[in-house]
């Protein structure tokens, strides 16, 4: 079927469909979810299992190595990586990026099943294993709920409490968490000498309390006809009755609890967690929203419902918004439509400065309907708007007119050698069609690895894909039945008398001329363009890259670590510190600190770390997004002077996988002193490099373990077991569990503490009082048989259930990152000789990239094969997709450029610019490579037919480039985009050039064509089946 003919004959149709495309697009995208970023999956599980008393190497032996050796049978495994802590195991499993989203609850049920397995294989006294699927939710909607001293944290806790219930039935939340709640613990109090006194071991104290506090089942009696429920009273109620129990000693004297002990509530110490919001003591709640609905709505039910639960809280508490998806997004999606118009404008704009205001009229009404039609199938696909989409649309703006701009252009040049109006709309359309679709498709395939690309990384821009798809698909439509129909009323149909030919102007002779020179220097021309192109690959090698770059928003955040061994406390204090000079200064609007553990995860990219005592995590917002990287720069330099003990890596916000360190060489082994060994080597070569700083190993510094050794013959003699021995220390050091007491819907653990334990330091630890079974006391010294001191690790890591420890360090402020990585990898890896059963592995930034690199370079030989199939159907020859393809590698001329005159990095979004470059540039030469066909067809010599069909295609290849080039300018200023849109603008303007001037030498250059020679005969008329030409 003749779609132009059908267009321009079935005009109502064509207009009833096109309606449904413009008023199903305004519906659409009012009801299309929106999101701040791209949401994707994040395909891992964390895996905690906590055995107390253990140390790291046996956390490791007993309770790791089970696990790790269950689950890496499991399908779909990509990578297993575990910490071994003091007490507790942690392992985090990944599965393949290729895992598909829909398969996730099926293994995650499969991870269960794994882990039900090997529970029963655990030591006694290791703990139910917990495994966590939610690990990649983002609670992007984030709160901090204040309150000042008057107010404790139990009170704090029921508002939280009570905010989450409200907001857990939003329409769009998935769910709600808490951060920085304190746990309640019930002390009980004693001196360890009183007790003496009084003959009483702790021994029967647990006893008494643990024997008096079980749960029983209740019963039932029958009386008569009446069943009555019979409920035993088996634990303790109130505070009153522990402090009533009543305690026998040796000696048959009976003593109440409460007279030998201070029993009160409070809150476990030290705490696992803490939260400040601008100097307060705070509780995080963080909203995690449905990735299918619209967070703007969602955000706006969400603070409805705050607006009226608010007013109900006392006064001195308030909730603090801290990150607010809801806005961001709301904010990010308003610019993007803002720079979508501004981009419109300037492509009608420009195409009627050159074209026409009626070309400019009719090619610009083509891009509301794609435009339209894309929201319509986007809503269809389940998709959402985001960043990533919205720019897409951007990006695809200059290409949804390339096809309209060819059917236009030959239309009115049909319409100038006097064809009428009706037959040069049909033929300016018929001609290029199958043409014309190759184009469009080879430009979609350009993109096709980041929608095939199985990385986490490239799953943020597969919705670039989905746009640039189907908008670029619905413009060859569009081209081919709105273009004609709008076209035969839009289009001015010129008199008989100005008949002429389009190309006898002094513009055109002068280009011929030039054209004429660089055929004549085919061979200089071919060196120029080659010592170009080395150039272009030297400067992109030394110019600075990066991963990813930078956001442009009011919001830093920093990771601060003290050295192991410090707790909470010490932690808290340098945050106050650091908090107090974050507050002096004058553009800083919130600050929010989490310690202990990473705070909920509030954005997309956000780091993951704990449960580390000695770990911090502050976010700042500030009032102006212009000064955040002034503050951040401050904020930096002011705790690496004032803090030397303190590591702080600070940055400013980016869509990148967040790891510990930009430059992280592991060590692979078994033996934890060889790997120490070579790690402290590599640690030393990386200090020598001034480029790299805050030089570390993965596994921390050691931490001071302090072990008094039982004694085998001192204990037996003495008739205290090594149980006694550590039992009665834990009750002078953290305190013994007793077991649970019921406080509203808490259970908060007993626990059995000296009076004096805060009196307690490593000189008089040795003097703790340990009982005998007949009553007596000895200081812990007449027990053990020495004390051994020693620093050791607090932690044994692992990477696919082998033992691995890091030289990890950063680059510099302003070094290159990937040069840097190349410096200090060649030196490690040329002055470490490895030992045998050790191996060397990146990880890190440099992994994830290369990680995102493989990926995508996993598919571009699909990528190329279809773009060469699709030219090779096109033209059917060999010859002309060769000469197509040979103009690829000058678009890195252009690149190089384009980078740097706008000064941006080449990064990963600039890479993906560079893929689809690809794509733009051979659509360009098959415009013009189809039109030399044509020419030579028409009966023209060889190369009389390479100028005309050159001198033809100017005015097309400069639109569609110009409309591209000058649509992407609001990208040009994005943060996250620039070095995309540098990379197109760039390669595309030079590409464009380099099209009408190079591509017509190399052609001459492959087919043997010179000036005056007859060269090749005429083309056949089956040279090009597929479309007669792209004009």
């Amino acid at each position: 079927m003749n779609l132009p003919r059908y267009s321009l004959d079935n005009a109502k149709v064509i207009f009833f469909f096109l309606a449904v495309l413009l008023f199903g697009g305004i519906v659409a995208f009012n009801r299309l979810g929106k999101k701040e970023d791209s949401p994707f999956v994040i395909k891992s599980a964390a895996i905690v299992t906590r055995y107390s008393g253990a140390t790291p190497e046996e956390v490791e032996m007993l309770i790791t190595e089970p696990i790790e050796r269950e689950i890496q049978s499991m399908r779909r495994v990509y990578k297993i990586t575990s910490e071994s802590f003091y007490g507790m195991s942690k392992i985090m499993i990944e599965l393949q990026p290729s895992t598909p989203a829909d398969e996730m609850p099926q293994m995650w049920d499969e991870l269960r099943r794994k882990i039900l397995s090997v529970q029963s294989d655990l030591p006694q006294g290791a703990s139910t294993i917990s495994v966590s699927d939610d690990f990649g939710d983002v609670f992007g909607i984030y709160y901090g709920l204040t309150a000042d001293e008057g107010f404790s944290y139990e009170e704090m806790r029921d508002w939280a409490q009570r905010i989450k219930t409200e907001l857990v039935t939003v329409d769009g939340v998935q769910k709600v968490t808490l951060f920085g709640e304190q746990s309640g613990v019930v002390n009980v109090r004693l001196s360890m000498a009183a007790l003496g006194n009084l003959f009483i071991t702790p021994e029967e104290v647990i006893h008494t309390l643990e024997g008096q506090n079980a749960l029983v089942g209740g019963s039932e009696k029958l009386a008569g006809d009446m069943q009555i429920k019979i409920i035993e009273t088996g634990t303790y109620k109130t505070l009153d009755d522990l402090r009533d129990q009543i305690l026998t000693s040796s000696q048959g004297l009976q003593i109440r609890l409460g007279d030998i002990a201070r029993i009160e509530m409070g809150y476990a110490e030290p705490p696992a967690t803490l939260m400040r919001v601008n100097g307060m003591r705070a509780i995080g709640i963080g909203i995690s929203t449905d990735s299918e609905k619209d967070v703007v709505r969602t955000g706006a039910q969400i603070e409805r419902e705050l607006s009226v639960l608010l007013p109900q809280m006392p006064v001195g508490m308030t909730l603090q918004t801290l990150y607010p998806e809801n806005r961001i997004a709301r904010e990010a999606n308003n610019t993007f439509v803002l720079n979508l118009a501004e981009s419109v404008l300037i492509v009608v704009l420009l195409i009627m400065a050159f074209m026409g205001v009626r070309s400019g009229l009719l090619i610009g009404s083509s891009l509301i309907f794609s435009i339209g039609g894309t929201l319509l199938v986007m809503q269809w696909l389940g998709a959402g708007l985001n960043r990533t989409s919205l720019a897409g649309f951007i990006i695809a703006m200059g290409m949804l007119v390339d096809n309209a701009i060819v059917v236009t252009d030959n239309a009115r040049n049909a319409m100038l050698r006097g064809t009428g109006r009706r037959q040069a709309l049909i033929d300016g359309a018929t001609g290029p069609m199958w043409g014309l679709l190759g184009a469009t498709f080879i430009a979609v395939c350009s993109f096709l690895p980041l929608y095939l690309a199985p990385s986490s990384v490239a799953e943020i821009v597969k919705p670039l894909f989905v746009v640039m798809a189907i908008s670029l698909s619905l413009s060859w439509v569009l081209a081919l039945t709105q273009t004609p129909l709008f076209g035969s009323f839009m289009l001015r149909e010129g008199s008989a008398s100005a008949v002429r030919d389009p190309y006898d102007r002094p513009f055109y002779r002068r280009f011929d001329r030039m054209l004429e020179a660089l055929i004549a220097r085919r061979y200089t021309v071919v060196v120029v363009m080659l010592l170009l192109f080395g150039s272009a690959l030297w400067a992109m090698k030394v110019m600075p890259q990066n991963f990813f770059p930078n956001l442009d928003k009011p919001y830093f955040r920093a990771d601060c670590f003290l050295p192991d061994g410090y707790n909470i406390r010490d932690t808290e204090r340098h945050m106050i510190e650091i908090e107090q000079w974050l507050h002096e200064q004058p553009s800083v609007r919130n600050v929010s600190v989490t310690m202990g553990s990473s705070p909920p995860r509030y954005y997309l990219a956000s780091t993951s770390f704990g449960p580390k005592p000695n770990f911090a995590n502050i976010l700042v917002e500030l009032t102006d997004k212009d000064s955040t990287a002034a503050v951040e720069r401050r904020f930096d330099a002011y705790v690496r002077s004032s803090y030397p003990d303190l590591l702080v890596r600070s940055s400013l916000f980016k869509l990148s996988p967040v790891v510990e360190a930009a430059i992280e060489i592991g060590f692979i082994g078994p033996n934890i002193d060889t790997l120490e060994m070579l790690t402290e080597k590599a640690e030393r070569i990386m200090r020598e490099n001034p480029s790299v700083g805050d030089v570390r190993g993965s596994w921390g510094n050691p931490i001071p373990v302090w072990t008094p050794v039982y004694s085998q013959e001192k204990g037996p003699r003495l008739r205290i077991t090594r149980a006694s021995v550590a039992q009665q220390m834990t009750i002078g050091t953290t305190g013994y569990r007793l077991g649970e007491f019921r406080h509203k819907d808490q259970f908060l653990p007993i626990m059995l503490v000296d009076e004096n334990q805060a009196d307690f330091n490593l000189n008089n630890l040795r003097s703790i009082p340990i009982y005998s079974s007949s009553g007596k006391v000895y200081p812990l010294e007449q027990v053990t048989e020495r004390f051994d001191f020693a620093y050791r690790y607090g932690v044994v890591r692992r990477y696919n259930r082998e033992r691995v420890m890091m030289s990890q360090c950063d680059p510099v402020r302003g070094a290159n990152t990937r040069q840097v990585f190349d410096e200090v990898y060649s030196a490690v890896a040329s002055r470490i000789d490895l030992p045998e059963g050790c191996t060397m592995k990146v990880f890190g930034e440099q992994q994830s990239q290369e990680e995102s690199n493989a990926a995508l370079a996993a598919n571009m030989p699909l990528t190329f094969l279809l773009i060469f199939a699709t030219l090779l159907l096109l033209f059917r020859n060999y010859r002309k997709p060769l000469v197509i393809v040979s103009m690829i590698p000058l678009i890195f001329i252009g690149v190089v450029l384009g980078l740097l005159v706008t000064g941006k990095q080449f990064d990963f979004f600039a890479m993906l610019g560079l893929l689809g470059l690809v794509g733009m540039n051979i659509k360009n030469a098959i415009v013009l490579v189809d039109r030399i066909g044509e020419e030579t067809r028409a009966g023209r010599q060889p190369y009389d037919a390479v100028v005309a069909a050159t001198r033809s295609r100017i005015v097309p290849v400069m639109m569609a480039s110009g409309t591209t080039i000058l649509g992407m300018l609001p990208l040009l200023f994005d943060s996250m985009f620039g070095g995309m849109a540098a990379t197109i603008m760039g390669g595309l303007l030079v590409a464009s050039f380099l099209t009408v001037l190079v591509l017509p030498v190399t052609y001459c250059l492959y087919a043997g064509i010179r000036k005056g020679e007859p060269g090749d005969p005429p083309a056949s008329g089956t040279e090009i089946a597929a479309g007669r030409t792209i004009e």
